[in-house]
């Protein structure tokens, strides 16, 4: 078997540090900026001076004043616009695998067989599932990602390793919060109706999994190792997975550790009409009320989704600081509702967005989201001047992002001090000929195909469209040969699918049942 160069041999819990003995100095020479004042307009002949992890200075070409012999690379921005990387606010990276995997359903329905897949998972494989995405996001041009990391293992140390020597070895900036789960409302909601599951990966998982005990102590741990490190490029958060799957006890033991540690919270909400419902029946009030009640809407806090909301629930959104990442590609594909991202705007809610899980898009480009978040909304029923503008997207894709990573003050700008995450796109390519409003091309036209170079915290992750730290080749070669042997026939196969379609019909006949009450049938 051909083995992946590079691949580190990784000790579980173990951070491998790689700190800059002396300061990095790197120049953008003659690039465009988007004119910050101007929507629409180019400044060109602009300069941007790096040194080590962040931007020293933006100007004129010849303007900025610095040593040149302490300037270890310069490279040239002719045709070159630069632009602040990415962020994909909210992806599942063991689905990286898990692409084309099911067909459009409801997400009750889709998660079944995910924990039936025959995918025999290792943490060699988790790490070249996480590689894999790493490799995309970055060539189509993410700089950072927001990893709500779930397992078929629940939190295990081992598997959350794997993940951060992954997004270490790639180059990309990353912040994984750990999901973390101790009940599901849905199935509960069942025994209402008198139904009973029968045995099946995702219905037992809490009886696999580790005690919940131990999996907070693993996330302890987890963040205890990780956080802050290569260079600051890693970051851990807190990962309660949703309201309808988290006891008032694991979110207030959520909220704890996100204190203790100083970090963010990053958790599903309210994302289908199913789990509106059954979070009201259950709780006794919507999910945003819920959430604010324990103290979790706050600056730091992001929360995927959050579509099917009560009047004032945008209201609460904004005045708390949270973060909303809007995924519109999985919304779509799973038919979960559509976002009200018109009144969010108005009402000042903090907007980040997300490409979701390979599972649930199949894809981890954000040039796709910018597009869909541009189309989806420009409904006839809305006045046209609410429909979402180019610089609005774009900036969600970035300063919005920044905020869910809890960097909001550093980065997502092109300025000076900010963290030096930055995208040089080809203005010579089919995209942008010819060249109009940046802004739209950007939105509209771009793929991520015009991505030359890649720069992240400070470093040249990317460049001419090649991965400077990862042997593509090796790695597509690598998945090939593991996934053949991970998809080894599983025993009782028949057994298991015949389980799978019991819990499917279940579920939909619960589903219709749940919905059918709340919508007062």
């Amino acid at each position: 078997m051909q083995t992946l160069p590079r691949l580190p041999s990784y000790t579980p819990g173990t951070a491998v540090e790689n700190p800059r003995v002396n300061l990095q100095y790197l120049l953008i020479r003659g690039c465009s900026l988007l004119a910050p004042d101007e929507p629409g307009k180019l400044l060109h002949d602009q300069d941007i001076l790096i040194a080590g992890q962040r931007i020293a200075a933006v100007g004129p070409t010849g303007t900025l004043s610095f040593n040149p012999q302490r300037v270890q690379r310069v490279i040239t921005g002719k045709n070159r616009l630069v632009v602040p990387g990415l962020i994909n606010a909210h992806t599942h990276s063991l689905e990286n695998l898990m692409k084309a995997t099911s067909l459009s359903v409801p997400l009750e329905l889709w998660l079944v067989p995910l924990f039936a897949d025959t995918l025999e998972w290792s943490p060699n494989l988790v790490y070249l599932s996480t590689l894999l995405g790493a490799l995309e996001m970055l060539k189509t041009g993410t700089t950072a990602v927001l990893d709500h990391l779930w397992t078929n293992a629940g939190v295990s140390t081992e598997y959350l390793d794997a993940t951060m020597h992954a997004y270490q070895d790639a180059g990309i900036r990353a912040a994984v919060a750990p999901s973390i789960e101790d009940q599901d409302l849905v199935l509960e909601a069942g025994s209402q109706y008198g139904m009973t599951f029968p045995s099946h990966p995702f219905t037992d998982r809490f009886k696999e999994w580790a005690p919940i005990g131990r999996q907070v102590t693993a996330m302890e741990q987890f963040i205890s190792t990780w956080d802050n490190t290569s260079n600051g490029r890693l970051r851990c958060l807190v990962g309660p997975s949703g309201i309808h799957w988290c006891s008032p006890e694991l979110l207030e033991t959520c909220l704890e550790i996100s204190e203790c540690y100083h970090t963010g919270m990053h958790l599903h909400a309210v994302e289908t009409e199913l789990q509106a419902a059954v979070i009201r029946d259950k709780l006794g009030q919507g999910g945003i009320r819920y959430l604010k009640q324990m103290g979790l809407l706050r600056p730091g806090t992001s929360l995927a989704h959050t579509i099917w909301l009560e009047p004032g629930d945008l209201r609460i959104l904004a005045d708390t600081g949270t973060t909303v990442v809007h995924n519109p590609i999985s919304n779509l594909r799973l038919g979960s509702g559509r976002f009200p991202l018109a009144d969010a705007l108005d009402q000042g809610v903090m907007m980040a967005l997300g490409s979701d899980g390979s599972a649930s898009n199949d894809r981890q480009n954000m040039f796709d989201v910018l597009k869909q978040t541009g189309l989806m909304h420009n409904l006839p029923e809305l006045d046209y001047h609410q429909w979402p503008q180019p610089t609005q997207i774009l900036q969600a894709a970035t300063q919005g992002g920044a905020a869910a990573l809890g960097l909001s003050a550093e980065l997502g700008r092109i300025e000076e001090n900010q963290l030096a995450d930055l995208l040089l796109i080809d203005l010579e390519a089919d995209a942008f000929l010819p060249l109009r409003d940046p802004y739209l091309h950007l939105i509209y036209c771009e793929r991520g195909t015009a991505i030359d170079s890649v720069i992240v915290n400070g470093e040249v992750v990317v460049e001419h469209g090649k991965l400077h730290n990862v042997d593509e080749q090796a790695l597509r070669q690598e998945i090939r040969e593991q996934c053949r042997f991970a998809l080894k026939p599983v025993a009782n196969a028949s057994k298991l699918l015949a389980s799978t379609d019991a819990v499917l019909a279940q579920l939909d006949k619960l589903r219709h049942l749940i919905l059918q009450k709340n919508q007062g049938l």
